[in-house]
């Protein structure tokens, strides 16, 4: 279920160019394998290589996966995605990853009348002006001093 909600977000070129490396992979280690032994352990090398070279294609392409879904989920929170994606791909060791889970956004709204995304924190839509957060008639100053008349 959970793979399910993460392929959704991985925009589908990327789905893609992932399985293409998994098999381009396994055919390259089983042609090496081919190419590497004589006749009588031929079968035996290329299971070795062929497994071998899947492997690496199945960790390369979750990795590709991986990209992808920080780039389509910082472009919903309305983050840099191609610098996040950067940032995560060049930074060693899964660091970046982890710094881009750390230091993301919450998720952007949409704006109702032009529906561009807007960061949470704004009050007003930048690309059109339209005012986000209803009118709350409870709380400001003029509901504090009417509640305060009502009392004194």
């Amino acid at each position: 279920m959970k793979l399910r909600r993460f392929l959704s977000l991985v925009p589908k070129k990327v789905q893609l160019w992932a399985w293409v490396i998994v098999g381009c992979e396994l055919i390259f280690g089983l042609a090496m394998g081919y190419k590497s032994t004589d006749q009588g352990a031929m079968w035996r090398r290329m299971s070795e290589y062929g497994l071998a070279a899947l492997l690496f294609g199945i960790a390369l392409a979750i990795w590709l996966l991986c990209l992808g879904f920080v780039f389509a989920d910082a472009k919903r929170r309305d983050m840099r995605p191609v610098l996040w994606v950067l940032v995560a791909a060049l930074f060693p060791h899964l660091l970046g990853f982890l710094l881009y889970f750390v230091l993301r956004h919450p998720i952007a709204t949409t704006c109702t009348h032009c529906g561009m995304a807007v960061p949470n924190h704004q009050r007003f839509c930048p690309w059109c002006g339209t005012s986000l957060a209803p009118p709350d008639s409870t709380s400001g100053p003029g509901a504090a001093g009417s509640l305060q008349g009502a009392n004194g």
